[in-house]
């Protein structure tokens, strides 16, 4: 078999100029840019030679790897209108190592990896949603992305910008998976000396978009000639201009009459005269008088409904109950206060004052007790002094009063009157589109004109009345409203119709349109002719379009992207395979391959398949289970990521969905491996998932950097925590926090109150207590019986043999002892509790490390 360097070389000397001349300039001075690539468009359309070496030879060809640059995350900020997520989290992200994000469901966790998929580029898309409960104003979707290339600190705001080096990012979900088995995907894996042929791809695409880019200036200067008509053969000729149009069809068809000008003067007053009488006017003028009449009809009953003294008799009811209903509340709060210090408990400046100091109270200073607070801590609302029991009594009584069911309906009451009066303030008697109906019916019938206007300012004058009498500005009757015959109004509007419907324009059109047409066509030629050189200049401009989009379309990947296919397929299939193979053996799967699905831009593409199946029409769906599916998706992104020489960041979301134990262990394991020497960012809701990972990272020696993603108090998802919550932490987590959390206490000791101390000793001892459950359900029976599975396995039985009984005691005591300290129970008044000193505390904690020490040199020996 010919080496790889000489086929490409063959084939290069075997090519058109245009491809030698691109893989002249990269074999020369490297990468081809655009400013390289308008050169070189701009010599093709004007055909221009270039010098190009007689044949290419091997040593022409590269021999550096070609990789990406090493792109990493490094935080996700500034978050508006994100999911739910809340506006001030801030994610960041570890430089190396595994930075694993801890979250329940609905903690957020899903939006911000949600976000990371969309922006990296992920295999498979998904639109992240803006908030579903938020405002119906709610601001626009953005967020902050920072993150390297290589050693440059970059950021974006997303959505409205990207960069494309964040493509080097590998992205892996659930659905990233699935998209894997159901789509082809490309080989990453390129040796060195197919570098050539992927620049040559990316400089052909760059050709053919600067001579795209040249072509569309082109387009874009197109000249029309303004004002024709599509239907006068000067306006189908100017449309009809193309690349095959010659000077002389231009000439002919811009040549004009002998005195055109007087044969167009003439026919424009032949058109104005039967113009004017033309009836169209008259029956436009019935049909808006028919609806001005209507638009009448609506306005007159909105304004006796409104407006009617009815309406307003309800509405000055409406305004005797409220003010009787306040004069009561006000009454309630005279006999109930009236021994109080102040006057006007229940006025409406007291109330004011009242919401206001609720409020506050609610917000700011007591936001998680009910309102009023009168416990033993509780301050004044208002003056912020401590409440002795006269003040609390006072603050509850008061309260007691605001929600009284006299002071309810009084409230309710004047909020039914303010809208009630709203909407008579708000209703308009006259309105520019009533104006402009009187008009019209002034010209048709002016005393019925003058009965309708009277009626608007008998109701507008009805209107400032209600407005009056509400104010108590005036005891003045109301007024009645004029009658309006609606009736009468529906009959003129039918009848304007009718007499529209009657009026026929047959008699003169076709005399009419035959003069417009031959006044329009002598305009057009007219116009034409004043744009002779221009419609020349347009066809050539015609005739360089269709050169250069011949010469795009020229300009094609498909052999650049043929050959490369057919040496990949040759050279490259066997490494990949071989790397898939291992991965999936890995994760226990059986009879997998990968397909050729064929090349596209230079790469070649694979899909999963199944390796000696008798069925051919049966997938991978249809045959592996969920879990080996699971596994088979991990095993693709895991192969790609071997042949990944940037090394740039993996970002893993939830990967081991439906995967049994022992592949989980697996994973983490293989991630904490890749971790060595690239970031690898997981997010995960399982904690014995976040378990694996953890003692994997032990394993390998990789740091890992802990976030925990969290709903706020008020139930706002998407806050982040630096640290894995506590019932995600490891007994060795748990220890080192309980050590800082004593030195701690120790250092405050001698601040405390005694039952400051008893309480903070308390919540320690607790959490050491569950720090020995923990111990002893993960580190002892979850190493014999899998607690995903109940899966017994042997091979740790040896664990517990060697389990002693001095080690039985020493847990007996400890445990024993730190539950006598622990809150689990009502300390009874005979045992006196005593919190215990410091060293006590040391002691013990010193114990559970020791014993979980030595309970893994069990497991290992």
């Amino acid at each position: 078999m010919r080496p790889i360097e000489e086929e490409i070389v063959l084939w290069l000397n075997q090519r058109p100029d245009w491809i030698k001349m691109l893989a002249d300039w990269i074999l020369l001075f490297g990468d081809f840019d655009s400013d390289a690539a308008d050169s070189l468009a701009s010599d093709l359309i004007e055909k221009k030679t270039r010098e190009l070496p007689e044949s290419f030879t091997v040593k022409d060809l590269p021999t550096s790897k070609s990789t990406g640059p090493n792109v990493a995350l490094t935080g996700i900020s500034g978050l508006s209108n994100i999911n739910a997520l809340a506006e001030d989290g801030e994610l960041t992200f570890g430089d190396s190592g595994i930075t694993v994000i801890y979250g329940d469901n609905g903690s957020g966790k899903s939006g911000f990896a949600r976000l990371v998929k969309d922006v990296v580029g992920a295999r498979h898309r998904q639109e992240i949603l803006p908030n579903a409960f938020g405002s119906s104003d709610q601001q626009d979707q953005k967020a902050t992305i920072s993150y390297r290339v290589n050693d440059e600190e970059r950021t974006f705001v997303w959505p409205q910008k990207t960069d494309l080096a964040l493509r080097q990012i590998h992205f892996y979900d659930e659905a990233c998976g699935d998209h894997y088995l159901t789509n082809d995907s490309e080989l990453s894996y390129r040796p060195s000396a197919l570098k050539l042929m992927d620049q040559l791809v990316a400089a052909t695409d760059l050709l053919r978009e600067a001579i795209a880019s040249k072509l569309q200036k082109l387009d874009s200067s197109e000249y029309h000639v303004p004002g024709l008509l599509p239907t006068t053969p000067a306006g189908i000729f100017a449309d009809a201009l193309n690349a095959s149009t010659t000077d002389e069809q231009i000439d002919v068809a811009t040549e004009l009459p002998a005195e055109s000008d007087k044969e167009f003067a003439r026919l424009v007053e032949e058109e104005g005269r039967l113009q004017a009488t033309n009836p169209g006017k008259e029956k436009a003028r019935l049909e808006r008088l028919a609806e001005g009449y209507l638009l009448f009809s609506t306005h007159v009953q909105t304004l006796s409904t409104t407006l009617s003294p009815e309406s307003a008799a309800k509405l000055e009811t409406a305004s005797t109950t409220a003010r009787r209903l306040r004069a009561a509340a006000d009454l309630a709060s005279k006999d109930g206060f009236a021994n109080d210090p102040l006057d006007g408990v229940g006025s409406a400046t007291w109330r004011i004052l009242w919401e206001a100091a609720e409020k506050y109270s609610q917000q700011e200073a007591y936001h998680e007790l009910e309102f009023p607070h009168t416990g033993g801590d509780a301050r004044c609302p208002f003056c912020q002094q401590l409440l002795d029991s006269d003040a609390s009594g006072r603050l509850i009584r008061f309260n007691a009063f605001v929600h009284d069911e006299t002071a309810k309906n009084a409230h309710d009451a004047e909020n039914s009157l303010r809208l009630a009066v709203s909407a008579v303030d708000k209703i308009e008697v006259s309105t520019v589109a009533t104006t402009g109906a009187l008009a019209l019916i002034e010209a048709e019938d002016s005393a019925f004109a003058d009965e309708l206007r009277t009626a608007l300012e008998i109701a507008d004058t009805a209107k400032n009345r209600i407005g009056k009498r509400i104010r108590s500005e005036t005891k003045d009757q109301l007024i009645e409203l004029q009658v309006v015959d609606t009736k009468a109004l529906a009959e003129k509007a039918q009848l304007a119709r009718q007499r529209a419907e009657k009026i026929d324009a047959a008699a003169f059109a076709s005399q009419l349109k035959a003069a417009t047409d031959a006044k329009n066509i002598l305009k057009d030629r007219i116009e034409l002719a004043k744009h002779t050189e221009s419609l020349k200049k347009e066809a050539a401009r015609l005739r360089a379009v269709r050169d250069i989009t011949a010469l795009r379309n020229s300009i094609s990947t498909q052999p650049i992207t043929k050959l490369s296919t057919t040496l990949t397929r040759t050279y490259v299939n066997d490494h990949v395979n071989d790397q898939f193979s291992r991965e999936s053996d890995h994760l226990g799967l059986n009879h997998v391959k990968l397909d050729d699905r064929g090349g596209g831009k230079g790469k070649l593409r694979h899909k999963p398949g199944l390796l000696g199946a008798t069925l051919k029409t049966k997938t991978v769906q249809d045959v592996l289970s969920e879990g080996e599916q699971t596994a088979l998706g991990l095993a693709g992104i895991l192969t790609e990521i071997n042949f990944d020489g940037s090394e740039s960041a993996l970002v893993l979301d939830d990967p081991i969905t439906s995967l049994d134990h022992g592949r989980r262990e697996k994973v983490a394991k293989r991630i904490a491996e890749l971790a060595a020497n690239r970031q690898v960012i997981v997010f995960t809701h399982d904690l014995t998932f976040l378990g694996d990972i953890i003692r994997a990272a032990h394993e390998e020696g990789t740091t890992l950097l802990e976030r925990s993603i969290v709903k706020s108090r008020l139930g706002v998802p998407g806050n982040v925590l630096a640290t894995h919550p506590w019932k995600a932490k490891d007994a060795k987590s748990r220890i080192g926090d309980l050590r800082v959390d004593l030195a701690r206490l120790k250092k405050e000791e001698s601040t405390l109150a005694p039952e400051e101390y008893e309480n903070r000793v308390q919540l320690w001892a607790g959490k050491l207590s569950e720090t020995w459950e923990r111990l002893v359900r993960n580190d002892v029976v979850g190493k014999v019986v899998d607690r995903g599975t109940t899966e017994v396995r042997p091979k740790m039985v040896r664990l517990l043999a060697r389990i002693t009984p001095e080690d039985n005691t020493d847990f007996q005591s400890g445990y024993s002892n730190v539950s006598k300290w622990a809150p689990r129970h009502d300390k009874s008044e005979e045992v006196n509790f005593e919190a215990p000193i410091i060293s006590d505390m040391e002691i013990e904690l010193e114990r559970i490390d020791a014993w979980r020490k030595r309970i893994q040199t069990y497991e290992q020996n």
